[in-house]
């Protein structure tokens, strides 16, 4: 290939990263998206027992914030098309010029927010398959090993490993090992993609 070709194929790729670029089809987003509707199902049985035959309410305004955050995601994700990391990241990029210590910080708060949804998400999946798979005397839901006893603290609490935390690490880890199979590739594509871009617009 021609050195004409060559930079005229450049300047296309050039082109294309410096806009928004549909990287997944619909079966990519719906997956991508799917962890979003258990968490909703977990929280349904709460919100209806705390708020009564007002949750309807409450269904509502949940939607509505949520569809005006999926347009402020969508404009800032706009703004940096050549960023991957979500949320997180944009963050940072607001922070870091008011102090490059904070960036890092705002990036780790984000995800340690998100920690109790993730182990609280795997252990009621985790409880929802041992409860549908086996009876409630089985040996299966009563065997723990108690490694701390937290009774001071409230009436029967303690620390304690059993198969629902079992099955839920595995869960998390799981889940875990597929983001890592597919988000990550899709970031280092964006981030090569990106790079490639910056070293043709400096020539």
């Amino acid at each position: 290939m021609s050195s004409t070709a060559v930079e005229a194929a450049a300047a296309e790729t050039a082109t294309k990263s410096a806009g928004l670029e549909r990287g997944i089809d619909w079966t990519g987003a719906f997956w991508v998206a799917s962890g979003v509707p258990p968490l909703v199902l977990f929280s349904i049985g709460g919100v209806a027992a705390t708020v009564g035959k007002l949750s309807w309410v409450i269904w509502i305004a949940s939607i509505a914030m949520g569809f005006v955050q999926s347009f402020t995601y969508a404009e800032i994700a706009g703004l940096f098309p050549d960023k991957a990391g979500g949320t997180s990241i944009y963050g940072a990029i607001a922070w870091v010029r008011y102090g490059k210590l904070v960036a890092p910080i705002s990036v780790w708060c984000n995800w340690f927010a998100w920690s109790p949804v993730q182990a609280t998400g795997s252990a009621l999946a985790a409880g929802y398959i041992l409860m549908g798979l086996f009876a409630p005397d089985s040996v299966v839901n009563t065997w723990q090993i108690t490694l701390l006893d937290l009774g001071a603290l409230k009436t029967g609490l303690s620390l304690r490993i059993n198969a629902t935390f079992i099955l839920g690490a595995v869960i998390l880890l799981a889940v875990k090992f597929i983001q890592d199979g597919g988000i990550l590739r899709s970031a280092s594509s964006r981030s090569s993609r990106a790079t490639s871009s910056r070293r043709i617009s400096s020539r």
